[in-house]
C-alpha cells in the first residue's frame, strides 16, 4: 500500500502519543510511506519555532528516517496543491481539513485520526 504523509501526520506520534506507523502496518499489512520534501521543509521550519510542535516536528523528522519514508522531490510551492496534484496515486494522510476537503472532491482516499487515537478512512 503506497501512503503519502503530510506535516501533520508526522506531528500525530508527539501530539497524541500514537504510533500511527505501527497501526499502518497492522491495517495495511506491506507499506510504501512517502512524503514531499516541501513536507520535510515545513517539519524543518517548525522545530525552529518555540512551544510544544517544535519537539513534535523533531520526533516526525526522527521517525520519518527511522521508518524509511522515501521523499519525493516536488516542483511547486505548496506541499497541499502538490499533495492534491499527485494524491490519486497514494492514499493520503493527513488531518488538514482544508486539504481533506480538496482531497474529497477530487476523489482521492483519505486517512485521518479518528477521537485521537485511531487511524480510519475518511
Amino acid at each position: 500500500m503506497k501512503i503519502l504523509l503530510d506535516t501533520n501526520s508526522f506531528l500525530i506520534p508527539g501530539k497524541f502519543k500514537v504510533d500511527i506507523f505501527e497501526q499502518l502496518r497492522e491495517e495495511f499489512g506491506k507499506l510504501e510511506l512517502y512524503t514531499l520534501d516541501l513536507v520535510v521543509t515545513e517539519l524543518k521550519k517548525i522545530t525552529k519555532t518555540s512551544g510544544k510542535d517544535s519537539g513534535y516536528a523533531k520526533l516526525g523528522l526522527e521517525l520519518l528516517k527511522r521508518n524509511d519514508v522515501v521523499i519525493i522531490r516536488s516542483g511547486g510551492e505548496s506541499a497541499d496543491d502538490e499533495i492534491v496534484r499527485i494524491g490519486n496515486e497514494y492514499l493520503v494522510f493527513t488531518q488538514d481539513k482544508g486539504l481533506i476537503r480538496k482531497l474529497k472532491v477530487n476523489d482521492i482516499r483519505i486517512i485521518t485520526l479518528r477521537q485521537g487515537k485511531y487511524i480510519s478512512k475518511a
